[in-house]
C-alpha cells in the first residue's frame, strides 16, 4: 500500500491548513445541499485543483514570488483590459474571461498581485517613500491603476482592491499625513463616483453597472417600497433564513430560502448556513475560525525576519478575513449588497482557485520565517 506522507508532507502553519480543510469540507456540505449532484461534482473538482495549487506554491521560496509578482501585475492589466472586449457578461458585468471550459475572472488575479507588488516596494523602496510623489510613483499610482481598470463592472472589489492596499500602507509605516490625504482623496472619489452612476450619463456608459451601484446604496440607507421588492429582496429573504435557522438550525440540506435566494451558494452562503447551522456553529464558528486564520497569519507575520514576508502575510491574511466580513456583513443587513463571496466557503470555481494560492503564499512566508534572502537580494 503507498504512503502518501513520504510524497506529500504539508508544511508550514499547521492550524492554516486545518481551517482550510474545515472550511473547504463544510463547503462541500453547504453546496451540495444547496445546487445538488449536479453542481457538487464541478466545485469538488475545483476544490482538487486548489488544494494542489496551494500545495505547490506553499512548497515554493517566498523571495520568489517578488519578482512574480511584477510578472503578474503585468498579466492582470492585459486580462482587465481584455475582459472588457472580449468578456462573458454577465448580469450586465463583464467580470469572466473564457478559455476552454474555464472561466474565471481577472480581478481575482488582480487584488493577489496588487498586495504582493505593493510589499515588494515597501520593502525595496521605502527610502524613497518619505515624499508623497515617492508613495504616488511606488505603490498609490499602481493601486489606483488596477482599481480603475476594475472599476466599471466592479465596484465592490474595486472598493476593497483599494482599501486593502491602504491598509498595506499603513502597516507598511507610510507617513500618516500622506495616509489621511488618501483616505480624504478616496471619499471624494466615492461621491464622485456616487453622483456619477446617479446624473452623469457619460458616466454610466462609461461604468454600465453604476445605476445598480446607485440603487443599492439608495436602498440600504433609506429603502422605500421599491427597493424593498427589488434590490431588498434578496437582504430580506437572507434575513428570513437567519430568523428560520435560530440557535440550532434546522439541519444539514434542511430549509427552505435556497430557493428563494438567488445566488443563496455563493453571495448568499452564510445566511443558508446559518439556516441549516444554527448561529452558534453556521453563524459563529466560521467567524471564529477566520479570527484564527488570522491571528496565526498576525504571528507569522511578526515572526517573519523579511520585510517583504511580513507585509505579504499581513496583506493578504487582512485582505481575505475582510472579504469574509463584508459577505456576513451583507447577509445580515449591516452593509449594502456586494456581490463578494465567502471565502473558502461560497461556490466560486476559479476564485476558490486564487484564495488558496493567497493562503499557499502564506504558508510558503510561515515555513520560511528566517529566511531574509530577499533583502539580502
Amino acid at each position: 500500500m503507498l504512503n502518501f506522507s513520504k510524497y506529500i508532507k504539508l508544511e508550514g502553519d499547521k492550524t492554516i491548513w486545518g481551517v482550510v480543510f474545515f472550511l473547504l469540507g463544510l463547503s462541500v456540505l453547504l453546496v451540495y445541499s444547496i445546487d445538488g449532484v449536479s453542481v457538487i461534482r464541478t466545485h469538488i473538482r475545483n476544490i482538487i485543483i486548489a488544494l494542489f495549487v496551494m500545495y505547490f506554491v506553499h512548497k515554493l521560496k517566498f523571495k520568489y514570488f517578488s519578482k512574480l509578482s511584477v510578472v503578474a501585475i503585468v498579466v492582470s492589466i492585459v486580462l482587465l483590459i481584455v475582459v472588457y472586449f472580449i468578456g462573458n457578461e454577465i448580469n450586465g458585468a463583464k467580470r469572466w474571461i473564457s478559455l476552454g471550459g474555464l472561466s474565471f475572472q481577472p480581478s481575482d488575479l488582480a487584488k493577489i498581485a496588487i498586495l504582493i507588488f505593493m510589499a515588494r516596494q515597501i520593502s525595496k523602496y521605502r527610502d524613497y517613500l518619505h515624499e508623497f510623489m515617492g508613495v504616488f510613483w511606488y505603490l498609490l499610482g499602481p493601486l489606483i491603476f488596477i482599481c480603475c481598470l476594475i472599476l466599471p463592472y466592479n465596484f465592490s472589489t474595486a472598493a476593497l482592491v483599494f482599501f486593502n492596499g491602504l491598509v498595506l500602507m499603513i502597516i507598511g509605516k507610510v507617513h500618516l499625513k500622506f495616509i489621511l490625504l488618501i483616505v480624504g482623496f478616496s471619499m471624494a472619489g466615492v461621491v464622485f463616483i456616487y453622483l456619477g452612476g446617479k446624473y452623469v450619463t457619460p458616466f454610466q456608459d462609461f461604468a454600465p453597472r453604476s445605476i445598480t451601484w446607485v440603487s443599492r446604496i439608495d436602498g440600504f440607507i433609506s429603502p422605500s417600497e421599491d427597493d424593498v421588492k427589488n434590490e431588498g429582496h434578496q437582504l430580506n429573504q437572507a434575513k428570513i433564513a437567519i430568523q428560520n435557522g435560530g440557535v440550532l438550525g434546522k439541519g444539514p440540506g434542511k430549509g427552505v430560502q435556497r430557493h428563494f435566494l438567488y445566488a443563496s451558494s455563493s453571495d448568499f452562503i452564510y445566511a443558508i448556513m446559518i439556516e441549516q447551522y444554527g448561529l452558534i456553529i453556521g453563524g459563529i464558528m466560521p467567524i471564529f475560525l477566520y479570527l484564527l486564520f488570522f491571528y496565526r497569519s498576525v504571528i507569522i507575520s511578526s515572526k517573519s525576519e523579511s520585510v517583504f514576508g511580513s507585509l505579504v502575510v499581513a496583506g493578504l491574511s487582512f485582505a481575505l478575513v475582510f472579504q469574509a466580513i463584508s459577505n456576513m456583513a451583507v447577509n445580515v443587513g449591516l452593509f449594502p449588497v456586494t456581490g463578494q463571496t465567502l471565502p473558502l466557503i461560497s461556490k466560486g470555481g476559479t476564485s476558490i482557485i486564487f484564495t488558496c494560492i493567497a493562503i499557499g503564499i502564506i504558508l510558503s512566508i510561515s515555513r520560511n520565517t528566517n529566511d531574509r534572502d530577499y533583502e539580502k537580494a
